[in-house]
């Protein structure tokens, strides 16, 4: 007996440490630089190996892998193409440097799989489209009854997916997790009242959040950008963090997965520069700023500039010269309304729209409203000349360093003229209103006359 149970402990302890030996063989032509071998972080894609030329101009690369991970091939992180390794012994991708993303994989049956996995995504994206039109759109009892028992069927279709990969492939098994969503049609309507809340509470509902294959999938961070980006169209603003949060919770605390998870709702977020981010990447920073300091430090300098554009978040605060050579703080003007005016003297829009700025300022600069210009300027005879000659007579600051302005930067400022109106506490009412929708809007805040 004592023997059966020591040769079962090898056994497993085998199964566990396993390794698979696989051989890369890259045939791209047109290559320039470096193929490498890169691993997807969440915020960008971090080299791990290069791949050897062989005298025949392909690309060989050996590794031990314990089971099947997405990896990329490529010359750097803008110029790379997925492929799972560890399905097989060898495998070959095929390709052209200049359009990697083209390039396909030989030998290997998980990669044909996940190709074929897209597809039927895409397919079903495509049911799902025409069957919403059938049962909100069209008009007609009965095709709208049909298209609810259609779409009962596409979600039946969408769930032996998910099964049949689980078991034949799990890497993809966990793809296919994060990419299904079966819809409100055939869910218990008593328990989720309304659609956008269903699919808030169930679009996770395939994912086992203790697998640590999710831990070092791509997917993970795809999947949850895709969630996020649905949430955008569909709930409230001030509701969007609160559900990102909650439903990337039930991965585990200060694991890889909840890390790539709430990464690829910023990476939905970010661009949109919604509310929903602040608090999201508090929550990241928080939570992964000792184990993931290089991520935490690029969150720490996107939120930085993002802060100056969400509508009631406080103004990033700033000190800056004025012309006198003066220090002018911006929250020593709290108690009145603030128009943060980013212009400079060379920028002919700016110029033009300088007359109708004088005009409304002095029509309420005495109920309460001041104009703070920041120039972009780089020359101060120009910056002063122009602040004389277009008679603006409101408060300037400037560091004179054009675009390299540290405060255009604090406002995330790449063209101009740019605006920033500030209530009386320092809170940001509105950015880049001009003309009659700034008058409109100073008529609401401080009354008309």
């Amino acid at each position: 007996m004592l023997r059966i149970l020591l040769l079962l402990c090898v056994l497993t302890t085998g199964t566990l440490t396993a390794q698979r030996q696989v051989t890369l063989t890259a045939e791209l032509a047109d290559c320039t630089q470096p193929i490498q071998l890169f691993r997807f972080t969440g915020f960008g894609f971090e080299p791990l190996l290069p791949l050897a030329e062989r005298p025949d101009g392909s690309y060989q690369l050996s590794l031990s892998i314990p089971e099947p991970v997405f990896r990329y091939i490529g010359t750097d992180a803008s110029n790379a193409v997925p492929i799972i390794l560890g399905g097989e012994d060898s495998l070959t991708l095929h390709g052209n440097c200049e359009a990697l993303r083209q390039a396909t994989v030989g030998g290997s049956a998980i990669n044909t799989a996940y190709v074929q996995l897209k597809a039927d995504f895409e397919a079903f994206n495509e049911r799902y489209t025409t069957l919403i039109q059938d049962i909100q759109v069209i008009q007609d009892e009965r095709v709208n009854r049909e298209g609810k028992e259609a779409m009962r069927q596409l979600d039946q279709d969408k769930r032996e997916l998910v099964a049949r990969m689980a078991i034949e492939y799990p890497l993809l098994g966990r793809v296919a997790s994060l990419n299904t969503y079966l819809s409100y049609y055939s869910a218990d309507q008593e328990q989720y009242p309304s659609e956008v809340g269903h699919y808030a509470q169930t679009y996770f509902q395939f994912v086992d959040f203790t697998d640590p294959g999710y831990d070092d999938l791509s997917w993970t961070f795809e999947g949850t950008r895709g969630f996020t980006t649905t949430l955008l169209k569909a709930l409230p603003a001030d509701e969007i963090a609160d559900v990102i949060l909650e439903q990337t919770a039930h991965w585990p605390a200060g694991g890889k997965a909840r890390f790539l998870a709430r990464s690829g709702a910023l990476g939905a977020l970010f661009p949109a520069k919604h509310p929903a981010t602040m608090p999201v990447a508090r929550a990241l920073i928080d939570e992964y700023e000792d184990s993931e300091p290089g991520a935490i430090a690029f969150v720490k300098q996107q939120t930085a500039g993002l802060a100056s554009f969400i509508i009631g978040a406080p103004a990033p605060l700033f000190t800056a010269p004025t012309p006198a050579g003066e220090e002018l703080s911006l929250e020593s003007l709290r108690g009145q309304v603030v128009l943060l005016d980013f212009w400079a003297s060379w920028c002919g829009p700016c110029r033009r729209e300088n007359p109708n700025v004088v005009k409304m300022y002095h029509k309420y600069k005495d109920r309460g409203f001041e104009i703070l210009g920041v120039s972009l300027d780089d020359r101060r005879e120009r910056w002063e000349g122009a602040i004389a000659a277009d008679k603006l007579d409101w408060l300037h600051v400037s560091d004179l360093q054009g675009w390299q302005s540290a405060y255009g930067q604090l406002y995330g400022v790449t063209s101009i003229p740019q605006t920033v109106l500030l209530d009386r506490d320092g809170t940001i009412l509105a950015r880049n209103l001009r003309g009659a929708e700034l008058e409109r809007k100073l008529a609401e805040v401080l009354g008309s006359r």
